[in-house]
């Protein structure tokens, strides 16, 4: 059965875990989730045009608006639950975010957001062009992209690297 937005619990055995601006997540088994989504970087995730890496979810389409991925724990207190290095990448990441510069037109979000990766501290070189084809990829859908980032959209993995689950949006699709 199809997820239903807004729906408490989807045919008795998925029960909704989260929901956003774009999206309401389910639990589908203990280690999977299903996305109802009507948000352009999923459907982009979906397609394989982000880069292969750890550092974004793996995202496969089920249906137009619906979505899969692996369940990934919630990020409660990033410094103890992230390794040293990506606790500094999390805590740089929140820094190229804070010092974004002003926006006049939202249609050149793109452009210095990839320039303001520069901002990012050499030791993320690999993380830094891994974002730039991400900037790319969700560039497909629009040249007003966003970065966000924060504890309720990224995870980690076992051995504490960090997971960039929901750092995109685009700011044209966004719901005011």
């Amino acid at each position: 059965m199809r997820p239903t937005l807004g729906a408490k619990t989807v045919s008795n055995t998925m029960q909704l875990i989260g929901k956003g601006m774009f999206s309401h997540v389910y639990r589908k088994t203990s280690n999977r989730v299903l996305i109802h989504s009507d948000d352009p970087v999923k459907e982009c995730m979906s397609l394989g045009w982000f880069p292969a890496t750890t550092l974004f979810p793996n995202v496969t389409r089920v249906s137009e608006d619906t979505y899969e991925m692996k369940f990934y724990p919630r990020v409660t207190a990033p410094k103890k639950q992230l390794n040293p290095r990506s606790y500094a990448l999390y805590l740089a990441l929140r820094e190229y975010m804070n010092t974004f510069p002003s926006v006049k037109y939202p249609n050149t979000y793109y452009s210095i957001g990839v320039k303001h990766l520069n901002t990012l501290p050499s030791r993320f070189n690999r993380e830094k062009h891994l974002l730039e084809s991400a900037f790319d990829a969700v560039a497909n859908y629009g040249d007003d992209m966003r970065f966000e980032i924060s504890p309720r959209n990224i995870s980690y993995t076992p051995s504490g690297k960090l997971i960039l689950l929901d750092c995109f949006f685009l700011q044209s699709k966004r719901k005011f």
